[in-house]
């Protein structure tokens, strides 16, 4: 008999958080105020936005559900540097600040995540849409703070994943 036993003891539920779902062709990116895990529970649901996602904009022939790569960041300096009524703000101007980042320089990923985990994929889609989460009114220096603080997220979440 094979077991597998994973536990997650030292986790906080609440945090700021943003993720990361691959899938073949596809990234999804996120952002959540709770563990991680609760939103990829949400995500895999048959209506979840994942799911919904990978049925519009997938390729029909791929099961996107065959193969899938979780990665989540805590973004424990918004939580430091930031009064708790901004923490959601900032942590969606930095889930943004990723989507325009790797939709500009995709190649950050195409040269580690791809060859390693899907080599048969030279190009990956962004599924998610950051349209209406994103803050409307935001200062300058919180936009240069989640953009350079998801500079930082992509470094770190390359170097884990390679």
């Amino acid at each position: 008999m094979r077991l597998k036993v994973d536990g997650f003891t030292k986790y906080e539920l609440d945090g700021s958080f943003v993720y990361f779902i691959f899938s073949k062709d596809i990234v999804y990116i996120g952002e959540t105020q709770k563990i991680t895990f609760s939103r990829w529970v949400q995500h895999f649901h048959k209506t979840g936005t994942f799911s919904l996602k990978v049925k519009k904009e997938g390729n029909p022939s791929i099961d996107y559900f065959d193969k899938v790569n979780l990665v989540s960041v805590e973004l424990k300096e918004i939580r430091e540097k930031y009064p708790a009524v901004k923490w959601r703000t900032i942590t969606q101007a930095v889930e943004h600040s990723l989507h325009v980042l790797l939709s500009k320089s995709p190649s950050i990923l195409l040269k580690t995540y791809f060859p390693s985990y899907e080599p048969e994929f030279d190009y990956f889609k962004i599924v998610s849409d950051t349209s209406r989460s994103t803050p409307k009114s935001l200062k300058t220096e919180d936009w240069k703070f989640a953009q350079k603080y998801s500079e930082k997220i992509i470094e770190e979440v390359v170097d884990y994943i390679t």
